[in-house]
């Protein structure tokens, strides 16, 4: 190998350990789901590998091998969460508020749940958010409020941010709402919903 070629196998190391570095300080800060670090982190480890044995073995072209394929940016991109739609519970009366978006879960699959936050409920207990996974592509993420409980669908896993951001939503949706929601019966009809522009967002997007 060549000095130069061993410069750019060097370099490309250099790079790809900085990448590693900075995802994980990513995923950290709750920017990445463990979906998406999982299957990033996989890529650049194999990039890593590669260049190690490039270096080893003298063979400039495997760095060639090692960057090809499509971008990291655009691995990123198809593995971000993405919310379908939502269903609102009433807490107190236990009926359907409102569903938006695309909803498309059997309620059997989310009524044990539902029956474990509102048991948890009663006996004053914290109750966490829950995310779990549908099936290959899908997940629901279960938040629990005052008034309601949220259960939003994605498809692939929320990142932690993402989480944050739909339960600041939750809790201004309750606050915007809490005349109406602290009723026997709700009206629909009369809510806001700040959800909307979080699934909006979500739709104009790959």
């Amino acid at each position: 190998m060549s000095n130069d070629s061993r410069s750019k196998a060097e370099a490309f190391k250099t790079s790809v350990e900085e990448k590693i570095r900075n995802l994980i300080g990513e995923f950290a800060e709750g920017k990445l789901s463990r979906e998406q670090f999982h299957v990033i982190y996989e890529r650049y480890s194999s990039q890593l590998a590669i260049a190690n044995q490039a270096l080893i073995t003298n063979t400039p072209e495997a760095v060639s091998i090692a960057q090809s394929g499509p971008a990291t940016v655009a691995v990123r991109d198809a593995l971000m969460g993405r919310a379908l739609g939502l269903v609102i519970y009433h807490n107190r009366s236990g009926v359907t508020v409102e569903t938006l978006g695309d909803f498309e879960v059997p309620v059997t699959r989310i009524a044990p749940i539902l029956n474990d936050i509102s048991a948890m409920m009663e006996s004053k207990r914290l109750i966490d958010r829950r995310v779990e996974k549908v099936d290959g592509e899908k997940w629901l993420l279960f938040a629990a409020g005052r008034f309601t409980t949220v259960v939003t669908l994605f498809k692939h896993e929320p990142s932690p941010m993402q989480i944050r951001e739909l339960e600041r939503l939750h809790h201004d949706f309750e606050e915007a709402n809490h005349t109406l929601l602290n009723k026997e019966q709700v009206d629909s009809t009369k809510l806001a919903y700040p959800f909307l522009i979080f699934l909006k967002q979500r739709s104009q997007k790959p």
